[in-house]
C-alpha cells in the first residue's frame, strides 16, 4: 500500500456524513451535496464546511453573507440526488420539489432531520481542489425522536422547527409553476 493510499485509508476513518448547503441571493437559490462539515468553535458556535471549487452557490453566499448545511437522511436522499452536482445558474433545482424556507428565507428540503443556519465569517479558497465557508450559527432545527414517528404514520407532515419564523413553504417558484399548470388546464 502507497503512502497515499494509507493517507486516504486514514481520512477515511474519520467522521463524515451526507449534508447539503443551500444559500439564496434575492430570487435565486440553490444546493449542492457536500461531504465534509465540522464544528469548529464553540463561543460563538461555528461551523466549516467543504466544498468543490467552481459551484453555483459561490455567488448566492457571497451576495447573501449566509447559508444553511442540512443533514442528509433517508426521508430526504431521493430528493437530495438532484443536488448531486453543481447545477447550472438558470436553473432552479427546487421546482416540483417539497421546501420549507429558513428564518432568512433560505430553501431546505421538507422533512430535513436538521438544519443549520449561518452566517458567513469567513471563505478561504485554499490550494486544493475544494473551497472553505466558515459560519456563525444563528439558527437551527432538529427534528425529535417523536415527529420522526408521526411523520412515518404520516408521510406527507413536515418538521416542526423550534426557530423562529420557519414555517413549511412551498418554494416561490414552486407556486408559479402550480398557477402556470392551473392556466394551461383552463385553456385547454
Amino acid at each position: 500500500m502507497t503512502n497515499g493510499a494509507r493517507i486516504r485509508s486514514a481520512l477515511e476513518s474519520i467522521s463524515h456524513g451526507e449534508f447539503m448547503l443551500t444559500a439564496a441571493s434575492g430570487r435565486r437559490s440553490n444546493g449542492v451535496l457536500v461531504d465534509f462539515v465540522g464544528q469548529c468553535a464553540n463561543d460563538p458556535p461555528m461551523l466549516v464546511i467543504a466544498t468543490a471549487k467552481g459551484q453555483v452557490l459561490t455567488p448566492l453566499i457571497r451576495d447573501s453573507r449566509c447559508f444553511v448545511v442540512s443533514v442528509i437522511t433517508d426521508a430526504t436522499r431521493p430528493l437530495a440526488r438532484r443536488f448531486s452536482r453543481s447545477n447550472v445558474e438558470t436553473e432552479d433545482p427546487f421546482i416540483g420539489l417539497p421546501t420549507e424556507t429558513t428564518p432568512r428565507g433560505i430553501p431546505i428540503l421538507a422533512r430535513t432531520s436538521s438544519w443549520f443556519e449561518c452566517e458567513l465569517v469567513r471563505h478561504f479558497d485554499i490550494d486544493a481542489d475544494c473551497e472553505l465557508y466558515v459560519g456563525t450559527v444563528e439558527n437551527v432545527h432538529v427534528t425529535t425522536q417523536m415527529e420522526r414517528e408521526y411523520e412515518q404514520l404520516i408521510p406527507d407532515t413536515h418538521p416542526i422547527s423550534t426557530a423562529p419564523n420557519c414555517k413549511p413553504q412551498p418554494h416561490m417558484r414552486n407556486k408559479k409553476m402550480a398557477r402556470s399548470r392551473s392556466v394551461l388546464a383552463e385553456s385547454s
